[in-house]
């Protein structure tokens, strides 16, 4: 609201008032009015945890919204909002099992040792993620032995029966547990 001649003018314009002067004339006074507006703007952004945003002297660390109470380039008030999203970075930990000589192919690579093997990743929503892997890889056995029938009798190995001499071989699965 801006005073004049006893109005209050809230609009861009112009004004006139006829008043006397201080030797009894009349006096033509014009206000050319400018009436500049106030100003709104918002906005979002997002940031990854532990990562700090720094806005109007503040140092945000949490999603949330934030207002700046500021002066526009016509000198008006202008309240600034930010919407502020901090996303989380992720970590995973999984275990796995193979037999040797088997390859385990884990983000790019081929892994046929024992061991802890990490990925840096990016998650969904574009923050860190770090998997990790726990592989244990078992290793076959092999076992020989001999052993002696009198003919006639018959010889029973891995499920067959045996009357002739000879080397027999059986590919069984040996007694690790993998977990699985």
């Amino acid at each position: 609201m801006y005073p004049f001649n006893g109005q209050a003018i809230t609009a861009t314009g112009s004004y006139t008032a006829t008043l006397t002067n201080a030797v009894g004339c009349d006096s033509l006074v014009t206000l050319q009015l400018t009436v500049n507006q106030p100003s709104t703007h918002s906005f979002a952004d997002t940031i990854c945890a532990p990562a700090v945003y720094h806005f109007n002297g503040q140092a945000i660390t949490a999603t949330g919204s934030y207002i700046a109470n500021l002066t526009n380039a016509v000198g008006c008030d202008s309240l600034v909002t930010l919407q502020l999203t901090v996303n989380q970075p992720s970590a995973h930990t999984f275990a796995d099992t193979i037999c040797a000589p088997a390859v385990y192919p884990f983000n790019g690579q081929a892994i046929t040792a024992t061991g802890s093997y990490i990925a840096n990743l990016t998650n969904a929503v574009g923050c860190d993620s770090v998997v990790t892997l726990q592989l244990m890889v078992n290793q076959p056995s092999a076992h020989s032995f001999a052993d002696t029938i009198c003919a006639p009798a018959v010889y029973l190995f891995n499920g067959q029966v045996l009357t002739a001499t000879g080397s027999y071989t059986a590919t069984l699965t040996n007694g690790i547990v993998t977990g699985k």
